[in-house]
This record gives structure tokens, C-alpha cells and sequence, in this order.
């Protein structure tokens, strides 16, 4: 199952590829941030799936629909959990992927 749920995520993540590319990422960039080359953003995009693939393998937090948005190495973690355990356990994983520089774990816990 955690194979069909990951290549599900691979598949649907190479069908955003076109807009990635193009800047969009799921969210806002401050003013002046259009400048940003397309290197940078193509590495954002691949630390967004690093971070989706392992998600997705993991069975606590593959669980959960989380928001990720990458820029310049920086990710956002958004969503809803059940607990505590599994939010941080969410911002570890972000943090340990390769090329990630910091993490906002936005992350609610719902009870």
C-alpha cells in the first residue's frame, strides 16, 4: 500500500512540474521575490517532493494531508494532526531532508 500511496505522490508531483517551474508553488512570495531563478526554484520543487516521498512512506505522518511550501530552502510546514508526537515528528523529517536550510512547522494539533 505505502508503494501505490508513493507512487501515486510521484506521479502527481512530476504532473505540477510545468507550474513549478513557471513560480507557482502553492503559495505567495513577498515583493521582489519574482526574481528568483528558475535553479532555485527547481531545487525548492525537489526539496517539496523529497519531503512528500518521505511523508508518504512514513505511516504516522503519511496519514495527514500537510501543507508544504519550499522557498529558497525554507519550507512551511501547514496543516492539522491529532497530536503533538506526530507535528514534531513531521518538522524532524522536514528538517533532516537534504537541502532544506530551516523549518516553519505551522502545524495545528487538533484534540
Amino acid at each position: 500500500m505505502r508503494l501505490v500511496v508513493t507512487l501515486f505522490m510521484l506521479t502527481l508531483i512530476s504532473g505540477c512540474t510545468a507550474m513549478v517551474l513557471g513560480g507557482g508553488q502553492g503559495g505567495s512570495y513577498p515583493a521582489g521575490a519574482g526574481s528568483q531563478t528558475t535553479t532555485v526554484t527547481s531545487s525548492d520543487a525537489a526539496i517539496t517532493a523529497r519531503i512528500r516521498e518521505q511523508y508518504a512512506a512514513n505511516t504516522t505522518v503519511g496519514a495527514f494531508n500537510l501543507g508544504i511550501r519550499t522557498h529558497s530552502g525554507s519550507v512551511t510546514l501547514t496543516g492539522t494532526v491529532r497530536s503533538h508526537v506526530t507535528r514534531e515528528q513531521a518538522g524532524r523529517i522536514a528538517a533532516a531532508t537534504s537541502g532544506v536550510k530551516a523549518v516553519n512547522n505551522q502545524i495545528t494539533v487538533s484534540n
